[in-house]
């Protein structure tokens, strides 16, 4: 009796494995095919992108692909030449196609969570990703939170995340009230005014 416990103890195991593995295989070869075959279906072409207010940009087909929703649209309509980004403003689109120019439809590492530094170059993969970000959102903060909003709209995952650990990096360490301040662009403007007097009065 014991035997015959091993044996079938023993038989399910090996086919088991063997199904295991060869779905493993399977797996593996179906998502190079994928890969390939997207690799093949996109072609080195021109697009244009056009702004909310009407105005266009060109990118790289396989660069806007970053985007989730550019991707979609495009694979729903690969004719398409022009695609409207109705959601997003021009100055806005510009900083994404150089987002896009840079990343080259290889979409970035997200940055860790909780913010490890105030420095964005201490928290990015891609040292490209900082000065990009940080040059945005210390000059206009307003431009900032556009960008988050547009990385959102367009599905650029890694760009949304880059965004919103600018907006993290700007009030950490920072008391509640300066935190307020921070995060209302109206202020932007009112310290901007109080600076001008100061600089008038010097």
């Amino acid at each position: 009796g014991t035997r015959k416990f091993f044996i079938q103890e023993a038989a399910p195991r090996n086919p088991g494995r063997e199904g295991k593995m060869s779905d493993g295989k399977a797996e593996e070869k179906s998502s190079k095919e994928e890969v390939n075959g997207l690799d093949d279906e996109v072609k080195d072409e021109m697009i244009t992108l056009k702004s909310k207010d009407n105005k266009t940009i060109e990118v790289n087909k396989k660069y806007a692909f970053i985007s989730q929703v550019i991707k979609t649209s495009l694979e729903n309509d690969s004719e398409s030449k022009v695609l409207p980004i109705m959601g997003v403003n021009y100055d806005t689109l510009v900083h994404i196609v150089e987002y896009m120019n840079h990343h080259q439809g290889q979409e970035p590492p997200i940055v860790d969570k909780p913010l490890r530094n105030k420095k964005m170059s201490e928290n990015v993969k891609d040292q490209w990703d900082a000065p990009f970000i940080d040059k945005i959102g210390e000059r206009n903060r307003q431009a900032l939170y556009d960008l988050i909003l547009a990385a959102n709209y367009m599905d650029i995952k890694a760009l949304l995340h880059l965004g919103c650990a600018k907006v993290a990096s700007l009030i950490k360490g920072q008391p509640l009230e300066r935190i307020k301040e921070i995060l209302d662009p109206k202020n932007e403007k009112k310290e901007d005014s109080k600076e001008g007097k100061k600089a008038e009065k010097a």
